[in-house]
C-alpha cells in the first residue's frame, strides 16, 4: 500500500450537498470513505440546509447558504448574471475564510465541483491561507463549452473565457504542485487546455459498481429493466427518453420495464416546467422514482438493472462524464448513449451497448429494442469488458492522485 494517510486531514467542500439528491452525495460519500478507510481525517463542508439524516451519515458542516445550483445567481440580463459571480465568490470566500480559521489547518482541500462561480475565491483565499488549505484539488467536472451537431470543435462563451482567465493566474501554483486542477475525462482536459492553456489531470472515477457475479441474477424471467438513473434533466435528453419509451411501449410485445430517476422537478430548453408523462406513469411498466434513493436503494436498482439508457445531449455531453455510465461498465451493464459522446466512447472501449444519434427517439426507441431481442449478446460481452472498465476508473486510483501518491 502507498503511503498511510493515518493523522492527515481532508477538507471536502461541496456547497450543493444538503440531501441525497443528485451526484453530490454519492460522490461525496465515496472520496471521504475511501480515505478514512487509509486513516485520514474528514470535514465536509456543505450546504446549511442539509437535512438532519445527512448530517448524521456524513457530519456535514452546514457552511453555505446558498448555491449557483438553484439558480440563485443566473439572470438573463449579462451584467446582472456577472455581477452575480462576483456576489457568489464573495460568498465562498466569507464562509471558507472563518470554517479555515476555526477548523484548518488541512493537509489537502479538495473541491469537486468548481465553478466559475468559485475560482476568484479560491484564488483569494490560497494567497492569505496557503498552510490551512494544504494541497488544493480543483475538480472541474462541468463543460465550459457547447458542441455544434457534427462538431468536436468546443464553442466558449463570455462566462467560459472568464473561467479561463481565472485558471491562468494559477500557473504559478499549479507548477509548483500547491494546486491541481483536475477533470474526468480526457475530452474536457483537451477542452479546458483550449480554454486557458492549463491542462487538468484526469481523475478517474471514485464509484465502480459491484462485480457481475455479485450482481442480482439474470436468470430471471420477465420483462428487463431499462434504467435511466441520476436525477433527470432536459440536457440529459429525458424528453427524447419519454418519447423513445412512448414508442416502445406502443408495439406491445418488448419485454421491457423501465426505471427513470426523477426526484426534482424540472425545467425544458424554455423555462417551463416539464413533468413525467402520466400516460407511462399509468402504464405500469414505467417507474418514475420520484423520492431521493438512499445508498442502498440505489445500489439495489442498479444491480437489478439489465441496461442502463443515457440519451443525453451531445451539445452538453460531448466531452462530459456520466458517473451512471461508469457504474454500468463496471458493473458488467449494457448501456445505450448518444453517439459521439465520452459516453458512447466509454461503452465502445470498455463495455457493451448501442450508440444512437443524438435526439433522435426514434433510433432510441430501436436501440432498446434491439437491445432486448439480443441482450444475451450484449450482457456477455459487458460483462467480458468489465476488467477494462476497472482498469480505468478505480477509488485507490483516484486517492492516489488526490493526495499526490501518484504522478500524472
Amino acid at each position: 500500500m502507498p503511503d498511510s494517510l493515518a493523522g492527515k486531514r481532508l477538507l471536502i467542500v461541496e456547497e450543493a450537498l444538503g440531501d441525497f439528491v443528485g451526484h453530490w452525495y454519492e460522490y461525496v460519500k465515496s472520496v471521504a470513505e475511501l480515505s478514512r478507510v487509509e486513516g485520514a481525517a474528514i470535514t465536509i463542508a456543505g450546504h446549511a440546509a442539509a437535512t438532519p439524516a445527512l448530517r448524521e451519515e456524513l457530519d456535514v458542516l452546514p457552511a453555505f447558504e446558498k448555491t449557483p445550483w438553484n439558480g440563485d445567481y443566473f439572470h438573463r440580463l449579462a451584467p446582472i448574471r456577472k455581477l452575480g459571480l462576483v456576489r457568489h465568490n464573495w460568498l465562498v470566500f466569507g464562509r471558507m475564510r472563518a470554517l479555515l480559521r476555526r477548523e484548518g489547518p488541512f493537509d489537502c482541500t479538495f473541491v469537486p465541483t468548481v465553478v466559475v462561480h468559485h475560482i476568484w475565491a479560491w484564488r483569494v483565499l490560497l494567497r492569505l491561507y496557503p498552510r490551512r488549505i494544504g494541497r488544493l484539488v480543483l475538480l472541474i467536472r462541468n463543460n465550459a463549452a457547447s458542441y455544434a451537431p457534427g462538431s468536436s470543435e468546443p464553442q466558449f462563451n463570455s462566462a467560459a473565457r472568464l473561467f479561463g482567465r481565472a485558471l491562468r493566474a494559477l500557473a504559478t501554483q499549479i507548477a509548483s504542485g500547491q494546486v491541481v486542477i483536475a477533470t474526468d475525462s480526457d475530452r474536457l482536459a483537451e477542452e479546458y487546455r483550449q480554454l486557458c492553456g492549463v491542462k487538468p489531470v484526469v481523475f478517474p472515477s471514485p464509484r465502480v459498481a459491484a462485480p457481475a457475479a455479485a450482481r442480482a441474477s439474470k436468470g430471471k424471467s420477465g420483462p428487463l429493466l431499462f434504467s435511466c438513473l441520476g436525477p433527470a434533466r432536459f440536457e440529459k435528453g429525458i424528453d427524447v427518453l419519454q418519447q423513445a419509451i412512448a414508442l416502445v411501449l406502443a408495439q406491445g410485445d418488448v419485454p421491457i420495464r423501465f426505471a427513470v430517476q426523477w426526484p426534482s422537478p424540472i425545467s425544458d430548453e424554455a423555462g417551463q416546467p416539464y413533468p413525467p408523462d402520466a400516460a407511462l406513469a399509468e402504464s405500469g411498466l414505467v417507474d418514475f422514482l420520484t423520492e431521493p434513493l438512499s445508498s442502498e436503494a440505489y445500489d439495489a436498482l442498479l444491480a437489478s438493472t439489465d441496461c442502463m439508457v443515457l440519451p443525453y445531449r451531445r451539445s452538453s455531453y460531448f466531452a462530459r462524464i456520466s458517473g451512471v455510465a461508469v457504474e454500468a461498465v463496471t458493473g458488467g451493464i449494457p448501456v445505450i448513449a448518444t453517439a459521439d459522446t465520452w459516453t458512447s466512447e466509454l461503452v465502445e472501449t470498455s463495455g457493451a451497448g448501442i450508440a444512437v444519434p443524438d435526439g433522435d427517439a426514434q433510433a432510441l426507441a430501436e436501440a432498446m429494442t434491439a437491445m432486448a431481442l439480443e441482450y444475451p449478446r450484449y450482457r456477455t460481452l459487458a460483462e467480458a469488458r468489465r476488467n477494462q472498465a476497472l482498469a480505468a476508473h478505480s477509488g485507490e486510483g483516484f486517492i492516489n492522485l488526490l493526495w499526490g501518491r501518484e504522478t500524472p
